[in-house]
C-alpha cells in the first residue's frame, strides 16, 4: 500500500493521543469492528508518563481486520517515531507490534527507545 497521510490526534484529558489513519470507506466498511475497535482506521494509541515529559508509551496498535498486511501499522509506528525524534521525546514500547515486529524491521529506530 503507497503511504497514506497519518493524522497526529493529542491526547486530551483521559483519551490516549494516537497516530491515526482514516480510510476512505469505500475501502473499509463504516462502524465498529470486533471489540470496539473502528473498521475505518488505523492506529497506535500512546500516552506520556506521568514521571517524565519526555517519554511517550505506546500501548496499542490497530489495523481492521480487512485491510492487515498492507503496511498501515508499520505507517502509523514510524509517524509516532518521528514525532518522538522531532520532539526530543523516547519510546516505551508496550504495544507487542511495536516491542517485536516494527523494532525488529526498523532496528536503526532503537535509539529512540528508554
Amino acid at each position: 500500500m503507497a503511504p497514506v497521510e497519518v493524522q497526529h490526534v493529542p491526547p486530551n484529558g483521559t483519551s490516549p493521543g494516537r497516530f491515526v489513519v482514516r480510510l476512505d470507506t469505500a475501502v473499509a466498511a463504516k462502524g465498529l469492528e470486533e471489540d470496539g475497535e473502528p473498521s475505518d482506521e488505523a492506529y497506535v494509541a500512546y500516552y506520556q508518563t506521568l514521571d517524565s515529559d519526555d517519554k511517550i508509551v505506546l500501548f496499542h496498535t490497530w489495523t481492521p481486520r480487512a485491510l492487515r498486511g498492507r503496511g498501515l501499522a508499520a505507517q502509523v509506528t514510524q509517524a509516532a517515531f518521528d514525532f518522538a525524534e522531532k520532539k526530543r521525546k523516547r519510546i516505551v514500547p508496550q504495544c507487542s507490534y511495536v516491542s517485536d515486529t516494527f523494532l525488529a524491521k526498523h532496528p536503526d529506530l532503537k535509539r529512540l527507545v528508554g
